[in-house]
């Protein structure tokens, strides 16, 4: 009893210390991503946790804590660990022939290890693209990607094993495999064999028989530059039909494929995924560290991305983890969403965040988070307003007077505001084939007078005038876009058709 006297205050003295040091980090983050009177930096969640305790978790913008989002490309770790637990059990062997569990497969040297690292060579989603032309109304499924690849006359990009190309095509080819050797649906082998075991109480596979959930949260982007607020990806209608095609394709046509996409979980199941794998839950430690390890390709070496954000260091590919130095895990971005689970075992660190409103800067934002554990500042977020989106928005609402007087402002203000050459040329495009024809000439004007000896803002702005109706000034616009760059083949092409209209009249 008086050793325990003794060692009580010392005791409180430790728990205040740590209290304080919780709360400062809180601070910090908060202030990082929530500054008082700011713009918020994050419109999603994150959790930090280190040595098995959560040590932050909040909720930015209108989402909860306990909010589910589509996990995107991270989706892959779960059919990583699900090979893998196959492999274990030795339903299959890492280097078996993908053919030997998918007899439609078209090619006999890929093994169900190139599919994990990715260096099988196979295409990536262009890979539907002939389906989809074919029925624009056509949602893909995971057994379309067989008769697709069958129909695929270009075959591998390279030898199997040669090289690193990433293809969400090997992870849907995957979950075909677990499939077949777990003998039941992909979903449900998730369900029983990683969810299930890892206490994921708030994490499924979202399917056409998934119910609603109020709880799922919408991605959102900002389809054009004369957006301001980002919108709900599937709301999304444009008159431009090549940019709304695109938007289509990636969100409709090639939304509902499974193995590389739509696990939907929340922020804590992640952790408590993360959790599972380091305590053996789910695989075995041998197992668990080759999946973390860079995986060589067949001459022996490692390939390795240029360093940069989030980790400002060498990444590498392991059998369905991204590897970067110390930390391990992977990150998704499907349109309107961004996500990243990312783990350090030497400091027992696992952080969790995820973005659904464009998810700008993000890996400088998990990069932000890291710093701060760390005790070093956070990397620079440029939380500046783009004028040219705000320009473009008045532009609309208000019309070219007004708007001219609100970019002046801005470009004053260069504290709170950015824009760029492209970003307007942009706009104008955006003007341009979205109905705003008349409107278009304004943002494509301001980039000739404040860039003069740009070719291609004259090009562009002949384009619109040409659209407009205004042949002769269109001409012009070409002639001094030839005299700037002579080479410009397209302003060429043009300048004959216009001159060949006026002829005609």
């Amino acid at each position: 009893m008086r050793g325990m006297k003794r060692l009580l205050p010392s005791v409180l003295l430790i728990l205040a210390a740590a209290a304080a040091s919780a709360q400062s980090l809180t601070e910090r983050l908060d202030a990082l991503f929530a500054p008082p009177g700011g713009t918020p930096a994050l419109h999603g969640g994150i959790l930090v946790a280190e040595k098995g305790q959560v040590v932050y978790h909040r909720a930015f913008g209108p989402n909860r804590i306990d909010s589910r989002f589509q996990t995107a490309s991270l989706s892959k770790v779960f059919t990583s660990v699900a090979v893998l637990q196959l492999a274990e059990k030795r339903r299959l062997r890492l280097d078996d022939p993908v053919k030997r569990h998918l007899p439609a497969f078209p090619w006999d040297g890929i093994t169900i290890r190139h599919l994990l690292a990715h260096t099988s060579g196979l295409p990536d989603l262009e890979l539907y693209e002939k389906l989809v032309a074919r029925d624009p109304s056509r949602v893909i499924r995971n057994a379309d990607a067989l008769a697709a690849l069958r129909e695929h006359a270009q075959g591998p990009a390279f030898p199997p094993g040669t090289d690193f190309r990433y293809s969400n095509t090997n992870y849907v080819l995957l979950a075909l495999v677990v499939e077949q050797a777990g003998g039941m649906p992909f979903a449900r082998y998730l369900e029983r064999s990683v969810f299930g075991p890892a206490g994921m109480r708030d994490t499924y596979v979202l399917t056409a028989a998934s119910p609603p959930d109020a709880r799922l949260v919408k991605n959102h982007i900002l389809p054009t530059m004369y957006e301001t607020t980002p919108v709900d990806v599937l709301e999304v209608k444009l008159k431009d039909a090549v940019k709304m095609r695109r938007i289509r394709y990636e969100t409709y046509n090639l939304g509902s494929t499974l193995g590389d996409q739509n696990v939907i979980s929340t922020t804590l199941d992640l952790f408590r995924f993360q959790q599972a794998l380091q305590r053996g839950a789910l695989l075995r430690p041998a197992t668990r560290k080759e999946a973390a390890t860079p995986a060589p390709l067949a001459d022996g070496t490692v390939r390795y991305d240029e360093p940069g954000p989030p980790f400002a260091t060498r990444c590498s590919y392991g059998l369905g983890f991204e590897v970067c130095a110390e930390m391990i895990g992977h990150s998704g971005y499907n349109r309107g969403i961004a996500t990243m689970l990312y783990h350090d075992p030497a400091r027992e660190r696992t952080i969790v965040m995820f973005d659904n409103a464009d998810g700008e800067e993000f890996g400088r934002k998990v990069a932000s988070v890291v710093n701060v554990l760390d005790g070093k500042p956070p990397l620079e977020l440029d939380r500046r307003r783009s004028m040219t989106r705000e320009y473009g928005r008045t532009l609309l609402d208000r019309g070219p007077a007004a708007a001219l007087i609100a970019y002046n402002r801005m470009r004053l203000d260069p504290a709170h505001y950015v824009g760029t050459r492209r970003g307007m040329n942009v706009l104008g495009y955006d003007l341009l084939h979205n109905g705003y024809v008349a409107e278009s000439l304004h943002p494509f004007l301001i980039n000739v007078v404040l860039h003069p000896e740009d070719a291609n803002v004259y090009d562009s702005y002949a384009e619109a005038l040409a659209a407009n109706g205004r042949t002769a000034e269109a001409i012009a616009m070409y002639e001094r876009a030839l005299q700037l760059n002579p080479g410009n083949e397209g302003a060429k092409r043009a300048l004959e058709t216009l001159r060949g209209r006026g002829h005609g009249q």
